[in-house]
């Protein structure tokens, strides 16, 4: 037996027995280990019968316990806490046992906390590219547009009238290897969106000398069923991976680009209308592919790896382009402003 208050660990067990053995009487012994002769007479008889096992750790527990709750209510307790999910409190009134005891019988079934009733989610598997363009993934965030004056998340504003200010939604698209980001932000996910921010974002890495292969996406219908987003994949000759459903950890690199957007860019501040934070939105992305002489030196190499293999892994040629495409801008961000023949709602700026 051995428990955080034991006087004696199986080394001062094994002492107190030989000095018995050896000719102490037992309570001398026992004042010489700093314990009661009570208990000394305890683990001299069980070392006289059991020999070296009496050394061994050993569960505290009792053998019997005649007072412990049935395993019917065991039972009952188990089953209530599945299916309501509900706590102590609650069950206590559903049936009308004592909290204290069900709350003791969810801790030794380890059911005490929400998180136990749900599945272990299986061991992550992560993988990295070798090579720039090899993967790129896709993915987009839903935004609320700022009224002027700024957003609830900071201020407490009352909307007033039908609707709020609209939303926005921001496309990204993520290097495997270097995690070079390329974004927009656009007034919708629509499949010509869609398929104009790939084109844009697969020019992007192009001007850089790096040819993309493969794009992962999940499996909203604008890239499963789209047929502009299908053409401008079938021009640039790139296979598209989807993601199984609700599996967005396979695409968790375009996850975590849109955590460090929302927490370094979209919340990072009060914002007192849209046109400061598209603004930010700009000098952020930027920010994010330039890192400063004093940013992580594992951030630096993936930077120059992606510079690297933009000049000599490609070749001194980049990949061809398809000639019906339109020419766009080299730039890591595009907000496109707002026309007077384009309908309301299609284009996005820094004056919105």
């Amino acid at each position: 037996m051995s428990h955080s208050r034991a006087k004696l660990n199986a080394y001062g067990r094994r002492l107190l027995c030989e000095r018995i053995e050896s000719g102490f009487p037992v309570r001398v012994a026992a004042r010489m280990v700093g314990i009661s002769h009570a208990r000394a007479y305890i683990i001299w008889h069980r070392y006289t019968a059991e020999r070296e096992a009496a050394f061994q750790l050993r569960s505290s527990r009792p053998h019997r316990s005649p007072r412990r709750t049935s395993p019917r209510i065991e039972l009952r307790i188990e089953r209530a806490r599945r299916r309501k999910r509900w706590g102590p409190l609650r069950l206590q009134w559903l049936l009308g046992i004592a909290r204290s005891t069900i709350y003791a019988v969810l801790r030794r079934l380890g059911l005490s906390r929400r998180r136990d009733l749900d599945p272990a989610p299986p061991p992550a598997r992560r993988y990295e590219r070798p090579t720039p363009g090899d993967l790129i993934h896709v993915d987009t965030k839903k935004l609320g547009r700022l009224v002027p004056g700024g957003g609830k998340r900071f201020w407490d504003l009352k909307v007033t009238g039908h609707g709020g200010a609209g939303w926005e939604y921001v496309h990204i698209a993520v290097d495997d290897r270097s995690r070079v980001l390329y974004a927009e932000r656009l007034a919708s996910e629509r499949a010509g969106d869609a398929a104009s921010f790939l084109a844009r974002a697969l020019a992007y890495f192009a001007d850089r000398g790096v040819q993309v292969r493969q794009v992962m996406t999940d499996n909203h219908f604008s890239y499963t069923h789209g047929r502009l987003f299908r053409a401008v994949r079938e021009a640039w000759g790139i296979e598209h991976i989807t993601i199984p459903r609700y599996t967005p950890r396979w695409n968790g690199k375009a996850e975590a680009a849109i955590g460090i957007l929302l927490r370094e860019w979209a919340y990072a501040r009060p914002y007192m209308d849209n046109r400061a934070r598209a603004i930010a939105f700009s000098r952020f992305v930027h920010s994010y592919n330039h890192p400063a002489s004093t940013a992580s030196s594992e951030a630096s190499h993936r930077c120059n790896d992606f510079s690297r293999t933009s000049t000599t892994s490609v070749g001194t040629t980049p990949s061809p382009r398809p000639r019906h495409r339109t020419p766009v801008h080299a730039r890591a961000v595009r907000d496109t402003s707002r026309s007077e023949t384009a309908p309301r709602g299609e284009r996005l700026g820094f004056d919105d």
